[in-house]
């Protein structure tokens, strides 16, 4: 088991391995002291895992509640928002009480935000099931719903007491749903290059422990430095200009993960053309992106995309803040005038 502390103002402990799911109770309970934990969970991840781990909450003493909803983007929504709060309230949750969520990112995003806004906030803990929860969402307290606009829109800061990560899991994913995580692992790749680099260049399969853990440190030391988002947190939005408009455009069909990937290959052309990316390492992004098959060009064109991307939560007083590839490890937020994003992208 591999341990990384994220040191925030509330600080807490990810753990990532092989068999986590069947000791969660005590970690959660060593994490969390109290007596009643809502457990949410989409129909098919609680599933798989919902009454295992509820049983190892229930012998750690907790009484344990399941909250399960459809599974997919639409349950990211007001409705289960809403759902949520008097799921918690209708049972008598008290601010000693919890939530822990069990599932992907869709269910860490749900979950986060209602226990950040039930009664001005209660602890919650992250069980991330997929590859991209495990090296994205679940660590550094974002939360939040869609709203009709867009992805994220509403949403808080709000920092897990624990996440637990346990890799098994990552066996029951289907191919899409891995591929997701994928794209996420590519991003760190780029931003960090040095040996996450080098194992992404080599491949994912039978490294999954090391490379889940150099991403979530990663993304610690970044969160440490910017929890709220302010200056150089936004690096990790790398590739996501383009991956929120796809989103979008795609009624959420297309994955999150799949989506970041695409929209790096479309900034890595960028900044070859205009921020100063050497040939040679735009060779190595494109040889990276094609070893995992990424799409290089979406199916919608430039003009679309940056019409889905004005509506995007970087862009302020008609500038957009886009994250740029300078060289592979050094990354860099430019202020881009929305009128001429199509121009960068072409």
């Amino acid at each position: 088991m591999q341990k990384v502390v994220v040191n925030t103002e509330t600080p807490y402990e990810v753990l990532i391995g092989a068999g986590l799911l069947a000791r969660s109770g005590e970690i959660i309970a060593d994490a969390i002291s109290s007596e009643k934990i809502a457990l949410f969970g989409d129909d098919t991840v609680y599933g798989l895992y919902g009454e295992r781990v509820a049983a190892s909450l229930r012998g750690a003493g907790k009484k344990v509640y399941p909250f399960v909803f459809p599974h997919g983007e639409s349950s990211k929504r007001a409705e289960y928002y809403l759902k949520g709060l008097d799921f918690l309230a209708e049972r008598g949750f008290d601010r000693t009480d919890a939530v822990a969520a069990l599932g992907g990112g869709v269910t860490g995003d749900l979950a986060g935000f209602v226990a950040s806004t039930y009664l001005r906030g209660i602890a919650y803990a992250q069980i991330p099931t997929t590859l991209l929860a495990q090296v994205d969402s679940s660590v550094g307290g974002k939360t939040g719903i869609d709203l009709g606009a867009g992805k994220n829109l509403a949403g808080t800061f709000w920092q897990p007491r624990v996440v637990i990560a346990d890799t098994d899991t990552l066996a029951t994913l289907p191919e899409n749903e891995l591929f997701n995580g994928i794209g996420e692992l590519i991003k760190y790749a780029v931003l960090d290059g040095g040996e996450m680099y080098s194992l992404m260049s080599e491949g994912f399969t039978g490294r999954e422990e090391r490379v889940v853990t150099l991403a979530v440190d990663s993304k610690r030391r970044i969160v440490e430095a910017d929890e709220k988002e302010g200056g150089v947190r936004r690096l990790l939005n790398l590739g996501h200009t383009v991956a929120h408009a796809i989103e979008k455009l795609s009624d959420y069909t297309v994955g999150h993960g799949a989506a970041v990937a695409t929209g790096i290959a479309y900034i890595a052309r960028a900044s070859r053309k205009r921020f100063g990316l050497s040939s040679r390492d735009y060779e190595a992004v494109a040889a990276l992106l094609k070893k995992y098959s990424v799409e290089e060009y979406s199916a919608y064109g430039v003009k679309e995309l940056c019409a889905a991307a004005a509506v995007d939560k970087k862009t302020a007083g008609g500038y957009i803040n886009l994250v740029v590839i300078g060289k592979i490890g050094g990354c860099r937020t430019e202020k881009i005038p929305m009128t001429e994003l199509e121009e960068y992208l072409s």
